[in-house]
């Protein structure tokens, strides 16, 4: 999480700021869903070729590849050689937490479009929190 402070001098420096923000994490969310979609379909692969064997033997096989490893930590958790469907499942919760992100700066934005159609000079500074403004100190 990115924490900091961003001066701005004027509120449509602001909204221009915001606006940048939206078209990064926009273009990084694209890139994400479709490396999703990737992860979809070697998951359903994957599944696929799991049944065809179960049928093919009658039983559960044991399927040569890769162990999957998970350690939790206290504050993050590692994988190691995670199947298709964790991996899909990890990239959908970052899919998320950045739609999630989106929407509170495109919330953020209708909020201070007034202040910025007042067209006043005023120093903006903004306290950010993982890039996103959660305090303005305005200063006239």
């Amino acid at each position: 999480m990115e924490i900091g402070l961003r001066e701005f001098s004027t509120p449509k420096e602001l909204l221009a700021y915001i606006d940048a923000q939206l078209t990064d994490l926009r273009k990084k969310l694209g890139e994400l869903l479709r490396m999703i979609e990737d992860l979809r379909a070697k998951s359903e692969q994957d599944k696929k070729l799991r049944s065809l064997i179960l049928s093919l033997v009658g039983k559960e096989a044991n399927v040569s590849t890769p162990s999957e490893t998970i350690i939790t930590l206290d504050k993050v958790t590692i994988l190691i050689n995670p199947s298709a469907e964790r991996e899909l499942k990890t990239m959908e919760e970052l899919a998320e937490y950045i739609n999630t992100k989106i929407a509170r700066l495109q919330s953020i934005r209708r909020d201070l479009e007034k202040l910025a159609e007042a067209d006043i000079e005023a120093r903006i500074i903004a306290v950010l929190y993982d890039g996103v403004p959660k305090y303005l100190i305005i200063k006239i």
